[in-house]
């Protein structure tokens, strides 16, 4: 499945929706980030290489990270009502 057609795509079948899944790689010398996969909880470095989903609820967007795509994946096919 292409990144995009997880666009639109709400995982709670409610009041959340996928508005944006990209590659990501956070890179900042000297600093280094670590963020939880939202499907496994992970620790993921930010500054290798993961995807980036923006996620809308009640018009308030949140960054979500995870490691690949089948961890996205999985994590919307679990979410799925």
């Amino acid at each position: 499945m292409a990144l995009s057609d997880y666009t639109g795509q709400s995982p709670d079948g409610r009041d959340e929706t996928i508005v944006r899944v990209v590659p990501h790689r956070l890179w900042r010398p000297g600093e280094e980030r670590i963020e939880p996969c939202a499907y496994s909880g992970e620790r993921l470095k930010l500054s290798e290489k993961h995807l980036l989903v923006v996620l809308e609820r009640d018009g308030v967007r949140e960054r979500m990270y995870f490691r690949d795509e089948s961890s996205l994946a999985a994590w919307v096919n679990k979410n799925e009502t």
